[in-house]
């Protein structure tokens, strides 16, 4: 296996191997959230860790959680989230719209060349995604912000890149424009159907809203993330 596919791979156990080695990006951490203890140790969270994939321990019992994702510089988005059109509307409680939002995300699936949203369904759908739109970044990014750290791990550079959760919700959040996708959050995040060919769902048909292309996804503009957010950033080191 080539390096860039392991740490592809591996990225959560690169951060939990490496942040221990960097005594200033630990001291940043602790300072941020105000935590008296020393650092005892980080640990992956496993399959069960929601948005978390590794846990930094504290003596005095403070528990730090880190979202991690591996990006490129050359790439454009990295997923963040995906789930079922009936998900998310349970998640956000409409699910007395599911079929509408269904009907949407199928009828996108039979001409990909047409915008997800119609004009009209557009003006009908815009008031909800505008006053969810922190809801929907929370829901994407994270299961507690305020006690939670944003790493993003850059291959190309070989950096990790260490942000507050919360202060990169904020960064994030923005006002929504429609898009022939769907719409952005911001200037980073962007509402889609999934799309691709479902390699692994060729017995389902492509129109059908079972066929996973017919999720809806979230995705984040990483490089510009890192633009903007270079204010807010606690710390980054090199591996």
């Amino acid at each position: 296996m080539n390096r860039n596919a392991f740490i592809g791979q591996n990225v959560e156990t690169l951060f939990k191997n490496s942040i221990g080695d960097h005594p200033s990006a630990v001291d940043a951490i602790r300072d941020k959230f105000k935590i008296v203890g020393y650092f005892q140790g980080a640990m992956k969270t496993g399959i069960h860790g929601e948005k978390v994939d590794v846990k930094l321990g504290f003596s005095c019992g403070h528990n730090i959680d880190a979202n991690i994702k591996a990006f490129k510089e050359e790439s454009g988005f990295n997923q963040l989230t995906r789930t079922s059109v009936a998900h998310f509307c349970q998640v956000f409680d409409i699910t007395e719209r599911r079929c509408e939002l269904e009907d949407i995300v199928v009828n996108k699936s039979k001409n990909t060349n047409h915008p997800l949203f119609s004009e009209s369904d557009w003006l009908n759908w815009k008031p909800f995604f505008t006053s969810r739109k922190t809801d929907i970044l929370r829901w994407c990014m994270s299961s507690a912000p305020s006690r939670e750290i944003l790493v993003l791990f850059n291959r190309t550079s070989s950096k990790m890149l260490i942000y507050s959760m919360k202060e990169a919700i904020h960064v994030l959040d923005g006002g929504i424009e429609y898009s022939k996708g769907g719409f952005n959050i911001g200037e980073c995040v962007s509402f889609q159907r999934k799309g691709g060919n479902g390699s692994l769902s060729r017995n389902i048909p492509k129109s059908s809203i079972k066929h996973p292309g017919n999720n809806v996804q979230l995705k984040l503009k990483v490089n510009k993330f890192v633009e903007i957010a270079e204010k807010i950033k606690l710390c980054d080191y090199d591996i």
